[in-house]
């Protein structure tokens, strides 16, 4: 099984006075990925934390093969409401109303990842997109 795709992140501010006058605020990224594997994880957290095993996925890539990444190296995360996902021993992403947060899993290279996912107030639809090795 091979993979083509990419992550972009893109911030924009047009900064204006009305007149002529025009500062433009700016941060973007893209990178892509033609190797690695991606595993897609979706469900429901409240006030307590669901916790996402990386060793135990449940996804199945297009040969129909369970998807097991042993090294995850950049994590999205949205939900439909106010929530977090934390890595353990890593970042913690934050999300609300279906925003996207997306992190480089900094100092989680390892065989297993535990990642605790919690809303912050009632219930909350989640995805999380993990990429690695």
């Amino acid at each position: 099984m091979a993979i083509d795709g990419r992550i972009t992140v893109d911030v924009l501010f047009h900064d204006t006075d009305g007149t002529a006058s025009l500062k433009v605020v700016s941060l973007e990224d893209s990178t892509e990925y033609t190797s690695g594997k991606v595993a897609i994880v979706t469900g429901t957290c409240g006030t307590t934390a669901v916790t996402v095993d990386t060793t135990d996925l449940n996804y199945r890539n297009a040969s129909g093969d369970l998807v097991f990444i042993s090294n995850v190296q950049k994590i999205a995360f949205a939900a439909s409401g106010d929530a977090s996902a934390a890595v353990a021993n890593g970042p913690t992403l934050h999300s609300s109303s279906g925003s996207i947060a997306v992190s480089s899993a900094v100092g989680v290279l390892q065989d297993s990842i535990n990642i605790a996912v919690i809303g912050t107030a009632g219930t909350a639809s989640y995805t999380l997109v993990l990429y690695g090795t």
